[in-house]
């Protein structure tokens, strides 16, 4: 069986759990070494069994945690090049952590992890492919701008997606952030709004995935309410049936989600 949870996933903080085999993995770490352990033993799940730490980019909000995580636990770390070279430059990883940069394909233990580019104004934001144990497939699409070929391509097949639906338009225009922070929002190098993100999923729906995890809302211009809504309406528009063709939940901003198990 595979294992993923969101531990948190918000404008503020971001980090998830997957699991499968002997393998265990965390995806970022953008939130407190206090919390990350009360949100994985909440799943009876140690923190010093996670075998490797994955970054998706180098914002604060993906790895804020990070370096207390590391000292206190050792494990290796993988991320881009780009994102290693970052962390290392200004110090934000321990000096002896064992860096691993994270190539398109990755064996992990059991896992098999394939990267891909999102377009997000980072020094190299990924999103990532996981091949499980037991051939299941997760896909993990987070801070981006838009859904690419690429983005496109690699979500294609998975089992289980969580895809960015970050902001609603309404809320972001009427809200207040400075202008400039509501373009850049806005931009290809920015997030994904709800209506975009609906797109995305009745494409993959139409493509074999069946589950959803609606991830890294803003708490500011959004609600998890609306962002269900607007990617239930758009797929009871195309006659997608929730609880036949599809599962759908949305990732808590501080707290972990219900562990799925598939």
């Amino acid at each position: 069986m595979s294992r993923f949870c969101t531990l948190s996933s918000s404008s503020k903080g971001n980090a998830v759990y997957v699991a499968g085999g002997e393998t265990s993995l965390l995806v970022d770490c953008g939130l407190s070494f206090r919390r990350l352990k009360a949100a994985l033993d909440s799943y009876n799940v140690d923190v010093g069994d996670i075998s490797a730490v994955i970054i998706t980019h180098e914002h604060t909000d993906h790895i804020s945690g990070l370096k207390t995580l590391l000292k206190r636990c050792h494990m290796p770390l993988y991320a881009s090049e780009e994102t290693l070279r970052y962390l290392c430059i200004h110090d934000l990883i321990p000096v002896d952590v064992q860096i691993i940069p994270l190539e398109d394909d990755t064996t992990i233990g059991d896992i098999e992890v394939s990267a891909f580019d999102t377009p997000h104004d980072a020094v190299h934001s990924i999103g990532l492919h996981l091949n499980m144990p037991d051939g299941r497939r997760v896909g993990i699409a987070t801070d981006l701008g838009y859904v690419t070929d690429t983005v496109r391509d690699s979500l294609t097949g998975c089992d289980l997606v969580m895809i960015e639906s970050n902001y609603d338009p309404g809320m972001l225009f009427c809200g207040e952030y400075p202008y400039s922070v509501k373009q850049r929002i806005k931009s290809d190098l920015g997030h994904l709004s709800n209506a975009d993100c609906a797109s995305v999923v009745a494409e993959l729906i139409d493509l074999g995935t069946t589950r959803f995890v609606l991830g890294h809302l803003s708490e500011r211009s959004n609600l998890p309410q609306l962002a269900a809504q607007t990617t239930k309406t758009a797929l009871t528009m195309q006659e997608k049936r929730e609880g036949v063709d599809f599962i759908l939940s949305v990732a808590p901003a501080h707290n972990p989600l219900e562990m799925v198990v598939f």
